[in-house]
């Protein structure tokens, strides 16, 4: 609505101007007010940019120094791993090495045999048949025992393998098969039965295989 202000008096053109600079340092303050806000704003954002980026730098190293720390145990796990399977396949070797026969019965053996043989008794009995030699006794007694070391050699190997899976898997719920067997073929597991080891585990229920090709840990 405008004012004429040609009808106005002298008394109500001062109060009009009055009330007039009272609006403009009014409209003056909130302008000061709104730019002290703004400037507040601005600086509440910039300070929580730059929170944000040192702490998630701080978790980027954290991440990396995690990640170097994991592969060095796994390296360091899979040097000590093949020493104990080195060692533990000499004991299974030195166990079920066939033990030095003595010659000594075989030559009296022999010598038992150049003997000539008495003729058949008039009575008609025939002669008694000559025992087997010790020789043969140990021939046949070296025969089992290699048949169970290769079994034993196996059985060990599986075990040393799962031991490896449950330390790969201390940082995780599950493994896909390609990771795992891409994991153990880095720490030097290069066995050439390394998918029937680990059918071996899954049906003894050490390992549980889930959809889509991947591994939890079963009973241990």
């Amino acid at each position: 609505m405008s004012i004429d202000l040609s009808k106005l008096s002298a008394k109500e053109l001062y109060e009009l101007a009055r009330q007039k600079e009272q609006e403009e340092q009014q409209q003056a303050a909130l302008n000061e007010e709104l730019n002290q806000l703004k400037a507040q704003h601005e600086e509440l954002l910039t300070g929580h940019q730059q929170t944000l980026g040192r702490v998630d730098g701080e978790i980027s190293q954290l991440q990396a120094q995690r990640e170097r720390l994991i592969n060095e145990h796994d390296t360091e796990l899979a040097k000590l791993n093949g020493k104990i399977k080195t060692t533990r396949q000499q004991l299974v070797q030195q166990q079920t090495a066939p033990k030095p026969v003595s010659t000594a019965p075989a030559a009296a053996a022999k010598i038992e045999t150049a003997k000539p043989v008495n003729p058949e008794p008039a009575t008609g009995k025939k002669p008694e048949t000559t025992p087997p030699t010790a020789s043969a006794k140990n021939a046949a007694a070296t025969a089992s025992p290699s048949a169970a070391a290769a079994a034993a050699s196996a059985a060990s190997d599986i075990d040393e393998l799962f031991k490896i899976i449950i330390e790969l898997m201390r940082s995780r719920e599950y493994i896909s098969d390609t990771l795992l067997k891409e994991k153990l073929k880095g720490m030097g597991h290069t066995s050439a039965n390394l998918s029937k080891q680990l059918e071996q585990l899954v049906k003894d229920k050490k390992l549980i295989r889930k959809s889509g090709g991947s591994y939890v840990l079963g009973k241990k």
